[in-house]
Protein backbone atom coordinates (compact mmCIF):
# COMPACT_ATOMS: atom_id res chain seq x y z
CA UNK A 1 0.00 0.00 0.00
CA UNK A 2 1.28 3.12 -1.15
CA UNK A 3 1.46 5.84 1.39
CA UNK A 4 0.49 9.79 0.36
CA UNK A 5 3.26 12.30 1.27
CA UNK A 6 0.94 14.42 3.19
CA UNK A 7 -0.54 11.96 5.13
CA UNK A 8 3.11 10.83 6.31
CA UNK A 9 3.86 14.60 6.80
CA UNK A 10 0.62 14.97 8.93
CA UNK A 11 1.24 11.49 10.65
CA UNK A 12 4.59 12.62 12.07
CA UNK A 13 3.31 16.33 12.94
CA UNK A 14 0.53 14.80 15.03
CA UNK A 15 3.19 11.96 16.61
CA UNK A 16 5.64 14.84 18.28
CA UNK A 17 2.77 17.11 19.15
CA UNK A 18 1.28 14.52 21.34
CA UNK A 19 4.47 12.97 22.60
CA UNK A 20 5.39 16.53 23.69
CA UNK A 21 2.22 16.25 25.75
CA UNK A 22 3.81 13.52 27.90
CA UNK A 23 3.35 14.42 31.93
CA UNK A 24 6.41 15.97 33.22
CA UNK A 25 8.62 13.81 35.51
CA UNK A 26 7.75 15.85 38.59
CA UNK A 27 5.14 17.75 39.94
CA UNK A 28 4.53 20.65 42.02
CA UNK A 29 2.91 20.19 45.75
CA UNK A 30 1.07 22.66 47.66
CA UNK A 31 2.70 21.49 50.72
CA UNK A 32 6.33 19.71 51.63
CA UNK A 33 5.96 16.67 52.99
CA UNK A 34 7.99 15.83 56.34
CA UNK A 35 10.76 13.28 56.01
CA UNK A 36 10.63 10.80 58.14
CA UNK A 37 12.70 10.54 61.03
CA UNK A 38 15.85 8.60 60.21
CA UNK A 39 18.88 8.20 62.80
CA UNK A 40 22.30 8.43 61.04
CA UNK A 41 24.18 5.35 61.83
CA UNK A 42 28.17 4.72 61.82
CA UNK A 43 29.91 4.68 58.51
CA UNK A 44 30.03 1.47 57.02
CA UNK A 45 33.61 2.44 55.97
CA UNK A 46 36.12 5.81 55.84
CA UNK A 47 35.03 8.25 53.33
CA UNK A 48 31.57 6.78 52.74
CA UNK A 49 28.86 9.77 52.07
CA UNK A 50 25.66 10.24 53.66
CA UNK A 51 22.61 10.72 51.70
CA UNK A 52 20.09 11.82 53.26
CA UNK A 53 16.18 11.05 52.06
CA UNK A 54 15.19 11.38 48.34
CA UNK A 55 11.90 12.30 46.82
CA UNK A 56 10.94 10.66 43.32
CA UNK A 57 8.53 11.12 41.02
CA UNK A 58 6.01 7.41 40.74
CA UNK A 59 2.69 6.27 40.14
CA UNK A 60 1.97 10.20 39.82
CA UNK A 61 2.93 11.09 43.62
CA UNK A 62 6.50 11.84 45.40
CA UNK A 63 7.64 8.60 47.07
CA UNK A 64 10.59 8.83 49.47
CA UNK A 65 13.76 7.00 49.98
CA UNK A 66 15.32 6.37 53.01
CA UNK A 67 18.78 7.87 53.70
CA UNK A 68 21.78 5.58 53.12
CA UNK A 69 25.65 5.47 52.70
CA UNK A 70 27.44 5.69 48.84
CA UNK A 71 30.48 5.43 47.53
CA UNK A 72 32.15 8.70 47.29
CA UNK A 73 33.20 9.54 43.54
CA UNK A 74 36.70 11.11 43.37
CA UNK A 75 36.89 14.82 43.00
CA UNK A 76 33.33 15.19 43.40
CA UNK A 77 30.95 16.23 46.30
CA UNK A 78 27.46 15.35 47.35
CA UNK A 79 25.03 18.17 47.02
CA UNK A 80 21.78 16.77 48.85
CA UNK A 81 18.44 17.54 47.52
CA UNK A 82 15.49 20.11 48.76
CA UNK A 83 12.42 21.28 47.92
CA UNK A 84 12.48 24.27 45.27
CA UNK A 85 9.60 26.92 45.83
CA UNK A 86 7.35 27.21 42.68
CA UNK A 87 4.38 28.64 41.18
CA UNK A 88 1.75 27.15 43.38
CA UNK A 89 3.57 25.36 45.39
CA UNK A 90 6.80 22.81 45.47
CA UNK A 91 9.08 20.78 43.47
CA UNK A 92 11.81 18.20 44.52
CA UNK A 93 14.92 18.87 43.15
CA UNK A 94 17.08 15.58 43.70
CA UNK A 95 20.78 15.43 45.12
CA UNK A 96 23.12 15.07 42.48
CA UNK A 97 27.59 15.17 42.79
CA UNK A 98 29.35 17.98 41.55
Amino acid sequence: MKLNTGMFIAAITAALLFASCAPAPYAVVREVPPPPYAVQPVAPYPGAVWVSGEYFWRGGRYVYAAPHYVRPRYGRVWVPGYWNSSRGGYVWRRGHWR
